[in-house]
């Protein structure tokens, strides 16, 4: 059994339960101390809206779908570059002490504090200072999530010709059960059944109408990247009923079964015979391209352990809309550990392909190995108990090509429309901060970054962004929690770890950067580093001249500073929190306070 993925799926879901049903029933008694009968802000506010109750049940799968992305699927093939065991440790070790602690306590200090969001509670507890910082990061933040999107989006289409007919099909399947829900009223039963339906039928259409990949030579990926933020200014300038809420409804069934799918595979790799080949430990620094254990296999793997865009979603919508507050703990930690089931998945895929599979995979994905190689091992699992036939393999292909494509579109929907809110927040009145020009630089600046930036890069930086705000989030949750002399300590210590180790991993992108141009520009001591870019600027073969060096060399020097500005906001952000936290902590209780009186 040891030579399978089944041992370790059994215990990283033993582990999960336990971390649920034992150390987060304690943690929820001894901490958050929760009362059903506290009136929620959705009951307080309820405009039908913003604020309106919503079952536990449903609420979790919108949770759910609005935090899940790619990061899970992606990252833990970054982090294989020092083997699968540090991977598989830090998803389970990252969710059981950190990553639904967040999640869950995002949610109740907003519903603590009235249901409002991380940008009105961080002027409470740290002041405007605090609070404009990390408004500041928060605008940095989207830009570097929207740009690695917005290319692996343009990049999965290409690759995956069948693709893209199959997900303007489940898009239109989304626009119209909310139609049908909305307007005409229809049993959401009958509607969901319709769903499922019109889903089958997408992929089926997405195998009959595929798109040539590479139709428009080096501009393909930079035209697809247009067609992304079309549909992306269309999510984040349409009502939520319109457009996000039924499409990320009707995605919820596909991209969850996924999961279920493949975590079956490696429940029966013993009787399929597909044994662990990848190697467990490769070192703490095997490849430089990617960097040291610590801090990068922290932020590579972003979200499928821990993850800042998740605190955002919590505060911002899920809290406006939870029902009774023990149905908090559910929500958000069990929403956080299904998505911890997502990224073990994604480990089994990787785990289980050759380095030759890999190849292939690469191959067939127009050389690009993490994106491929995690559909290759998602077949590779799934069509062995399917029968394992030719027609069972090219339908799963185009499936988990669609999957990859709807966990990054629905989540940077909600990305794009919080750039747009952020926007609103930050230069109010200014044409910035209208509807209109917010979304359309929001999108513009992203898709310039994503057709010129290296991926592994971008996706470090994004994992670095999105991490630090993690850290800042749990600080935010702990100053709280001193606030109201609650214990803190189980908080403290997973955000302080956050911090530091992120803070690293953007000083080392900085540092990776920056020698790039170095030794593009010839400083003898970085000669052997080339520029980090991909798409049309990308250099056809290795030992091609780059089409637009110095272009290349300025966008890459502004990645640089975006790294810069990214360190700075947060390390001032931190600042300010840990200043709060320890002049919260240093305040008498209130018995205290009388009997000095």
């Amino acid at each position: 059994m040891a030579n399978y993925p089944f041992i370790f799926v059994v215990f990283a879901i033993i582990a999960y339960g336990i971390a649920f049903r034992v150390y987060g029933k304690w943690y929820d008694r001894t901490v958050w101390k929760p009362d059903p009968k506290r009136t929620t802000p959705a009951h307080m506010y309820m405009d039908g809206v913003e604020y309106f109750p919503v079952s536990k049940y449903v609420l979790w799968g919108y949770q759910f779908k609005s935090i899940a992305a790619l990061g899970p699927i992606l990252g833990p093939f970054v982090a294989l570059s020092f083997g699968w065991l540090p991977a598989l440790i830090w998803i389970i070790l990252g969710n059981f002490f950190i990553g639904w602690l967040q999640d869950y306590g995002a949610i109740m200090v907003s519903v603590r504090n009235e249901g409002r969001s991380f940008g009105p509670i961080s002027y409470e507890l740290t002041g405007p200072k605090g609070r404009n910082t990390l408004l500041g990061f928060l605008l940095f933040y989207m830009i570097i999530i929207s740009a690695v999107f917005i290319y692996l989006v343009a990049t999965f289409w290409n690759i995956f010709p069948t693709t893209f007919v199959a997900t303007l099909g489940i898009f239109a399947t989304g626009i119209l059960a909310g139609r049908l829900l909305y307007k005409y009223r229809i049993n959401v039963v009958r509607v969901t059944i319709l769903a499922l339906v019109l889903i089958v039928v997408s992929i089926f259409l997405g195998r009959l109408l595929p798109i040539p990949s590479n139709f428009l030579g080096n501009w393909t990926i930079a035209f697809w990247a247009v067609v992304v933020c079309g549909i992306l200014f269309a999510g984040s300038i349409l009502p939520m009923p319109v457009f996000i809420q039924p499409v990320n409804y009707v995605s919820f069934f596909p991209t969850y079964l996924a999961i279920i799918l493949i975590l079956i595979g490696a429940l029966l790799s013993p009787i399929t015979n597909i044994s662990l080949v990848q190697a467990s430990f490769k070192g703490f620094y095997p490849d430089p391209n990617v960097g040291p254990l610590w801090p990068i296999l922290f932020v590579a793997i972003a979200c499928g352990a821990i993850s800042g865009w998740h605190s955002l979603v919590g505060s911002s919508t899920t809290s406006k809309q939870l029902d009774i507050e023990t149905d908090a703990h559910p929500v958000g930690a069990g929403s956080m550990l299904s998505e911890g089931l997502l990224a073990l998945a994604s480990v089994s895929c990787y785990m289980v392909l050759t380095n030759d599979e890999m190849k292939v995979a690469a191959e067939a994905a127009g050389g690009v190995r993490n994106i491929g190689s995690w559909v290759y091992g998602a077949v590779k699992l799934t069509s062995a108990y399917f029968g394992g036939g030719e027609a069972v393999k090219n339908f799963l292909t185009t499936y988990f090509g669609v999957v990859l494509v709807i966990y990054a579109l629905t989540v940077q929907a909600l990305v794009t429309r919080f750039w747009r809110l952020i926007s609103a927040e930050v230069f109010g009145q200014n044409i910035l901060g209208q509807k209109y020009p917010a979304t359309f630089v929001g999108l513009l600046i992203p898709w310039i970054f994503a057709i010129t930036g290296s991926w592994i890069n971008l996706w470090l930086y994004f994992g670095g962004s999105n991490q630090l705000l993690a850290g800042l989030a749990i600080m935010l949750i702990t100053i709280h929690l001193a606030r109201v002399k609650s214990p803190s300590i189980y908080t403290l210590i997973p955000a302080t770890f956050m911090i530091i180790t992120t803070l690293a991993a953007l000083l080392w992108e900085i540092y990776d950067f920056t020698r790039a141009v170095l030794g593009y520009l010839g400083v003898e001591e970085f000669t052997k580093f080339g520029l980090k870019v991909a798409g049309p600027l990308a250099k056809p073969s290795p030992d091609a001249p780059y089409p637009y060096p110095t272009i290349s060399v300025l966008l890459n020097s502004v990645f640089i500073l975006v790294g810069v500005m990214l360190f700075l906001l947060g390390l001032r952000m931190a600042y300010y929190t840990y200043k709060a936290y320890f002049r919260f902590k240093a305040e008498p209780t209130p018995a205290m306070a009388r009997e000095s009186a």
